[in-house]
């Protein structure tokens, strides 16, 4: 199934990605290979083939942690969110309507501060009135006018401040993979069998045969050998040259084709214990 899946095509491979993981795989390529502009600086890279194999290898391993390191997060959170319910099923009824009671009465005095507040504000209220110039009523209308605008702005910008907040908090893979220690790490990105590590190893192999020289005879970026022509691969060496921003493509592909992998294989490994219950 996966043999079929043609290098740089998305399209099945990012099915169930979440943003944080595609996220995670950018920023990885953007440490590996820069973040130079690609309208201003032309980088190309040249590369010998073994080194290009584990580095296909690794970003696909990659893709493959970021599926596990993300679904453990997702189980650490759902355990988070469940253990309040657990605490309050543990509760004595007696307790629970107590602490709703508790609740209910401390709403009931905070709206009864708010209208003696108002309440307070109406009394004075023509009495100040009465004592200022029609200009001052007018000036003070004004400024209760730009105030409520103020107010409505500040809402405004706290929920684009809370929306980025949001947006970072779905970054924070990586930072839990730092956070973790060397061996939990190896953990997650070890493959769960000898039959995926040479699947993996198959699809690099696949994809330096197949794919990797047409596709950078179409690239732009192709590395000048220094003669009159530009050649993409030396067969004696064993070198391709490509530009960065094809590899980083091809990077990111291997990546989601990891992630998609382990999806793969969690699914199989469920359907199969659903089969033997």
């Amino acid at each position: 199934m996966l043999k079929n899946i043609e290098p740089l095509d998305n399209s099945v491979v990012s099915k169930g990605v979440s943003y944080s993981a595609k996220e995670s795989m950018k920023r990885t390529i953007s440490t590996m290979l820069w973040i130079l502009p690609s309208d201003h600086f032309s980088v190309s890279v040249s590369v010998s083939t073994p080194p290009l194999h584990r580095l296909l290898f690794s970003s696909i391993i990659t893709g493959y942690t970021l599926w596990n390191a993300e679904y453990r997060v997702s189980l650490m959170r759902n355990l988070e969110r469940a253990a309040p319910g657990e605490e309050v099923a543990g509760e004595t009824e007696e307790a629970i309507r107590k602490r709703q009671g508790e609740v209910f009465e401390e709403k009931r005095e905070e709206r009864a501060s708010q209208s003696d507040g108002f309440q307070e504000f109406e009394k004075i209220r023509p009495r100040v009135s009465g004592e200022l110039s029609p200009e001052a009523l007018k000036y003070i209308e004004k400024l209760q006018a730009e105030l409520s605008d103020a107010v409505e702005e500040l809402n405004v910008e706290k929920e684009n401040v809370q929306i980025e907040c949001e947006k970072e908090n779905r970054n924070d893979l990586l930072e839990y993979l730092r956070s973790l220690d060397a061996d939990m790490v190896t953990e997650l990105s070890q493959p769960s069998s000898v039959q995926v590590q040479e699947t993996i190893h198959q699809l690099v192999q696949n994809i330096l045969q197949r794919p990797f020289k047409n596709e950078l005879k179409r690239d732009s970026g192709i590395v000048n050998k220094g003669n009159n022509h530009q050649d993409v691969a030396d067969e004696t060496s064993g070198t391709v040259g490509t530009s960065r921003d094809y590899l980083a493509k091809l990077l990111f592909w291997c990546m989601l084709l990891g992630h998609h992998l382990r999806g793969l294989e969690n699914r199989l490994q469920l359907s199969c214990v659903v089969g033997l219950l």
